[in-house]
């Protein structure tokens, strides 16, 4: 199992939580559950309402669904976490391809964390966005 400070450097070093503190960093890592699951674990399925994101920190997770296109989400990378700021069910399912370790954390944590730092929630967004961009940037005209 991971510590606190193993779960905020690996933290710093994803392009999306990079631009957030280390004191907003350890707060996530504190609420957040380590998980080691086999090749095949569903992590959520279309239809399903959103109730955490996940951190792969080892692995990969493929992700497939209603006009998503399908990919592999590797180390560093966040799984789930804009259905938790859209309205509605989950519009893909994500499973491990292989044996994969992530951190979870559930959605009630996240939102305390977001309505008690202001900067937190900045630097997530921002980081959130650029992934978006990276995948699709037409989904994010101008």
């Amino acid at each position: 199992m991971l510590s606190t400070v193993d779960k905020v450097l690996f933290l710093l070093r994803s392009p999306v939580t990079a631009e957030a503190t280390t004191d907003a960093l350890a707060r996530l890592a504190l609420v957040a559950q380590e998980l080691e699951v086999e090749k095949g674990t569903r992590l959520f399925t279309v239809g399903e309402e959103p109730d955490a994101l996940y951190v792969v920190l080892d692995g990969a997770v493929r992700i497939e669904g209603i006009e998503v296109p399908s990919r592999l989400v590797g180390p560093g990378e966040l799984v789930g976490a804009l259905a938790l700021f859209s309205p509605g069910p989950h519009l893909a399912t994500a499973q491990t391809v292989v044996a994969t370790h992530l951190l979870r954390v559930d959605r009630a944590d996240l939102y305390d964390l977001l309505d008690e730092d202001g900067e937190f929630a900045r630097a997530l967004f921002s980081g959130l966005v650029a992934a978006l961009r990276s995948v699709s940037p037409a989904a994010l005209i101008a």
